[in-house]
C-alpha cells in the first residue's frame, strides 16, 4: 500500500533583495516540477535569471502572473475628490469605491488553484490540491496576494472599516486554510516583514507583513519550515531558523542561523520520511562480520625412537 505522506510546507520570509524568489529555483533543481503564482511585477523574469543561475531546468519550471488590480485614472481622480472633501468615517463608511474593477485580478488569482494555467506553455495542469509530491506550488508573495484580497474588499477605498478589515483577513486566512490542508504537493510561500505588537507577550516583534496585526501569526502555523532569508555582508544569501527577534520553525531543516538556501535538502527529508513510514530505514543498518572459519588443526605423529630428524 502506497504511503500518503504530506510534502512539507515552507514559509520563506525577509526583506526585499534577501533571496527568496531566488531560491524556488532550488526546488526546480531537486527535480521537483514547479509551479509558481507569481503576485509581484517582474517576478517570472527572477524566477528565470535564478534557474539560469543555478543551472535549473526551465523544463520543470511553470508560472502564471496573477498581479493585483489597480484603479483606472477616473478611479484614481474620484478617489482624490472624496479624500479632500470628506473625513475618516465618511470615507470609511462609503459602500463601493470601484470593488468592480478589482474582481478581475481576484479571479484570476483563485483560477491558478482551480486549474493551474503556465503562461510559458499555455497548458493547464489541474487543481494544485490533486498534485503529488513529484510537483511544487509557490506563491509569491504574500504581499501581493494581501493586496489583492483588499482590492476585492474595499477597491480603491484609502480606508476601510473595521467588518471590511476583518473580510479581507478571511479572504486569504480561507484561501490558505483550503490549499494547505488538501494538496500533498510541496508548497513555498514567500512573505515580507514587518513589527507587529504581540498580543501574547505584550511587546514588538518581527512577523509576517500581512493585512493587518491579527492576521500576521496565523500565518506559520500552516507550514513545518518558516525560515529567514538574509543578504550577508559578501552579497550571498542565507537561511535561518534561529533568530531571537522572530518566530522561526523547522522540521526537515537544522536549528541553525547559517543554512545554504537550497530546498534540496527538504526534499530529501521528505523521501526520508516516506522510507521510514514504509518500514524501511532511511540508513540500511551495518551487517554484522561474518565470524571467523573454525581453525583446523592437524595431529602430528610424535617420533619414534627411530625416527631422524630433518
Amino acid at each position: 500500500m502506497a504511503i500518503r505522506l504530506q510534502a512539507p510546507g515552507t514559509l520563506l520570509v525577509g526583506p526585499t533583495g534577501t533571496g527568496k524568489t531566488s531560491a524556488i529555483a532550488t526546488m526546480v533543481k531537486a527535480g521537483i516540477e514547479t509551479f509558481v503564482v507569481v503576485t509581484e511585477p517582474d517576478g517570472a523574469a527572477s524566477l528565470i535569471d535564478a534557474c539560469d543561475r543555478i543551472g535549473a531546468n526551465i523544463d520543470l519550471l511553470h508560472w502564471r502572473e496573477s498581479l493585483p488590480g489597480s484603479a483606472g485614472w477616473s478611479e484614481v481622480e474620484d478617489m482624490v475628490t472624496k479624500v479632500n472633501s470628506m473625513n475618516q468615517q465618511q470615507l470609511a463608511d462609503q459602500k463601493d469605491m470601484g470593488k468592480s474593477g478589482f474582481k478581475a485580478p481576484a479571479m484570476r488569482f483563485l483560477q491558478s488553484f482551480q486549474n493551474f494555467q503556465c503562461d510559458r506553455t499555455g497548458d493547464f495542469y489541474g487543481s494544485p490540491t490533486t498534485w503529488d509530491a513529484t510537483r511544487c506550488l509557490a506563491v509569491d508573495s504574500l504581499t501581493g496576494w494581501c493586496l489583492i484580497a483588499w482590492g476585492a474588499t474595499v477597491g480603491y477605498k484609502p480606508t476601510a472599516n473595521p467588518g471590511e478589515w476583518g473580510i479581507a483577513q478571511n479572504f486569504v486566512y480561507n484561501m490558505l486554510t483550503k490549499i494547505n490542508c488538501d494538496r500533498q504537493c510541496f508548497f513555498i510561500l514567500t512573505a515580507h516583514i514587518e513589527k507587529e505588537m504581540d498580543e501574547l507577550q505584550g511587546i514588538k516583534k518581527l512577523m509576517v507583513s500581512a493585512i493587518g496585526a491579527k492576521l500576521a501569526p496565523k500565518i506559520p502555523p500552516f507550514f513545518s519550515e518558516v525560515v529567514k532569508c538574509e543578504r550577508l555582508q559578501d552579497q550571498s544569501y542565507n537561511w535561518s531558523t534561529f533568530d531571537n527577534g522572530m518566530d522561526l520553525k523547522h522540521r526537515a531543516l537544522p536549528n541553525s542561523n547559517k543554512i545554504k538556501p537550497d530546498f534540496s535538502q527538504i526534499v530529501d527529508a521528505y523521501k526520508r520520511r516516506l522510507k521510514l513510514a514504509s518500514g524501511a530505514s532511511a540508513t540500511p543498518p551495518q551487517q554484522p562480520a561474518p565470524p571467523p572459519p573454525p581453525k583446523v588443526v592437524v595431529p602430528v605423529a610424535p617420533l619414534g625412537p627411530n625416527a631422524v630428524k630433518q
